[in-house]
């Protein structure tokens, strides 16, 4: 899930929306879009009352009153049925202006309405070839669309029904509803696939403009990954030590990952496993491990090391030049810097730094400061994170200095488990002397957009404290 919200409605004494995501949104620009249209329109004096509906593309988004004081939107997602998130509304309007540029159409998503009538043969719904026609101003047809079946029968009867409709039963239309009047379309059912994609010709005016065999529309058919790993056993054989359980099979030692402490409380074994798996992985593969050899792990480096029961152990740096067998600093990294890209929806774009890399801090930085920005910015330099870090003050924030990530979370420690956030993310931090808790408060935004940590979430529970 992914939340963001808009900035600027409460300089026009109105509420700020917080529009919800279910699902990754298509593009950062449908965000940016959608945030733009409400933030834009009550800029020019538009009021939104709860209750009232607003169009997005060819959808009616119903508005909401949420808990947080803020105005919201739901989407219609089954006949009465309702949900607080804007994918469809967006994804439709993405597809319908993509299937529209790829003919070299009007992209016009919001010339028909949910509420349009359609003429559909009723035995259409279950043909294996489908005929799609915009009725033109001098049809003789009722309606916008024409659904016709392409089977060899006897057809059944034309009926009404509305284009929310229509789009339920022949989700793989959707995209195509906002083609202007007088277009024609041919959809062979075979070629139909689960993610919405379809091949279909195309006709305009009596013009063909697709091949004889049609071009694809929609999302392309997810591709077959390799099978998910089916991980092998690790072995705990003493207070805090877990290891390896295939060395012998692959003539090599077992490597064991050392706990001195709780990572995190009540999670330390499935914690261990995040190290330990990898490793077996890799071992399975081939790999071979000698001490010496570092290791990424997340954005930290462990260190190979011989032990003297014969297996290998794990190092992990507590200081510039020192290094300790334990992984616990490791996994709280990890854990932490997982969890906040969780609360923001974000956990499928995790991007660790290395604690060598760089960041660039402003010379106004220092402990002391009431309130910290981090960006991270895209760099082709692989000696940087991307990342930069001011104080939040409008000033100037004087010179600039390159510290490594390890420096950076050795001085500020607070700020470790944001280091992992992807590029275009901006995190404001009020640190933790200036707050009443002694706990950081955290505002996030993505592509210049404001992130709201899901319910429930572990940003959420950090913020709430305050």
């Amino acid at each position: 899930m992914q939340i963001f919200r808009t900035a600027t409605c409460v300089d026009s004494n109105h509420p700020e929306f917080t529009l919800v995501f279910k699902d990754e949104p298509s593009t950062p620009n449908t965000v940016g879009w959608i945030l733009d249209h409400f933030q834009n329109a009550v800029a020019e004096g538009t009021r939104f009352v709860p209750g009232q509906t607003v169009g997005i593309g060819w959808r009616a988004l119903r508005i909401i009153e949420r808990d947080d004081r803020t105005l919201g939107l739901e989407e219609r997602v089954a006949e009465g049925i309702w949900e607080e998130h804007v994918d469809q509304a967006l994804s439709d309007v993405w597809l319908q202006v993509e299937a529209a540029a790829k003919l070299g159409l009007p992209e016009e998503p919001d010339s028909v309405a949910e509420d349009d009538i359609a003429a559909a043969q009723v035995c259409a719904f279950e043909a294996s070839t489908l005929s799609l026609n915009r009725l033109g101003p001098d049809s003789p047809q009722h309606g916008v669309w024409a659904i016709s079946c392409g089977d060899e029968h006897d057809h059944s009867e034309w009926s009404a029904m509305e284009l929310f409709q229509l789009s339920a039963s022949l989700p793989f239309v959707t995209q195509f509803l906002a083609l202007p009047p007088e277009t024609g379309l041919v959809i062979d059912r075979r070629w139909v696939r689960s993610t919405g994609g379809v091949v279909a010709g195309v006709a305009y005016q009596g013009t063909m403009l697709t091949p004889d065999d049609g071009i694809h529309f929609g999302p392309e058919p997810a591709s077959i990954g390799p099978l998910p790993t089916a991980h092998f056993a690790i072995l705990q054989f003493g207070e805090g030590l877990y290891r390896t359980t295939i060395g012998d099979q692959h003539g090599h030692p077992d490597i064991v990952a050392r706990v001195t402490e709780p990572a995190v409380p009540g999670t330390q074994e499935s914690l261990v496993q995040w190290i330990l798996d990898d490793l077996q992985d890799s071992l399975a593969a081939g790999t071979r491990f000698a001490p010496g050899q570092t290791i990424r792990v997340g954005g930290r480096t462990l260190r190979v090391v011989e032990r003297s029961d014969g297996m290998l152990g794990l190092l992990e740096r507590v200081d510039t030049d020192s290094w300790e067998e334990h992984v616990e600093q490791t996994l709280r990294d990890l854990w932490y810097q997982k969890e906040v890209a969780a609360s923001l929806g974000l956990a499928q774009q995790l991007d660790f730094p290395a604690d060598d890399q760089y960041a660039a801090v402003a010379e106004c930085v220092n402990e002391t400061i009431p309130a910290l920005l981090l960006n991270r910015g895209d760099t082709s330099d692989p000696d940087s994170s991307g990342w930069m870090v001011c104080c939040l003050r409008n000033h100037d924030h004087g010179e600039w200095s390159m510290r490594t990530i390890w420096d950076l979370s050795d001085s500020m420690p607070f700020t470790t488990q944001f280091l992992a956030l992807p590029v275009n993310t901006s995190v404001a931090i009020e640190a933790p002397h200036t707050t009443p808790t002694g706990r950081i408060g955290v505002r996030a935004l993505l592509n210049g957009w404001h992130l709201i940590p899901a319910p429930g979430s572990y940003l959420s529970a950090l913020n709430a404290s305050h």
